[in-house]
C-alpha cells in the first residue's frame, strides 16, 4: 500500500498526462475526426491504456485488492480520464471533510459566514 500523498501524486501526474495528450490528439486529428470520436472517448482510451501499461490500480494504492485486476485497471483508467481538475476537486473535498469530522458527543456548528454548497 502506498502512502496517500504518493498515491494522489501518481494519480494527478497520470491525469494531467491524459489531459495533455487528449489536447494534442485534438490538434493532430482535427475537427473532422473529433466530430466522430469525442474528447472524452480519447481520454477514456488513454486512461485505460496507461492504467494497463503501468499497472495502475487506485484501489490497491489505498490497500484494497480486486479479484479481477483488469477491472481495477479499467476503473482506474476511467478515473484518470476525468482529468486533473476533478481529481484535484475530490482531494479538496476530502481535505475539507476532515474539518467536519466530529468526535462522539460533539455538535457541528458551522463557521459564521460559511456558505452552503
Amino acid at each position: 500500500m502506498l502512502e496517500t500523498s504518493k498515491a494522489v501524486a501518481i494519480m494527478l501526474v497520470f491525469a494531467v498526462l491524459v489531459q495533455f495528450l487528449v489536447d494534442r490528439v485534438k490538434d493532430i486529428v482535427g475537427e473532422k475526426v473529433m466530430g466522430y470520436v469525442k474528447a472524452p472517448v480519447w481520454a477514456a482510451l488513454l486512461g485505460v491504456l496507461f492504467a494497463f501499461l503501468f499497472r495502475l490500480d487506485v484501489f490497491a494504492m489505498f490497500g484494497y485488492t480486486a479479484q479481477l485486476p483488469a477491472v481495477a485497471y479499467i476503473m482506474t483508467g476511467l478515473i484518470l480520464s476525468a482529468g486533473a481538475a476533478p481529481i484535484h476537486e475530490l482531494i479538496e473535498k476530502v481535505r475539507a471533510s476532515r474539518d467536519t469530522i466530529l468526535l462522539p458527543g460533539e455538535i457541528f456548528e458551522p463557521e459564521k459566514g460559511a456558505r452552503d454548497e
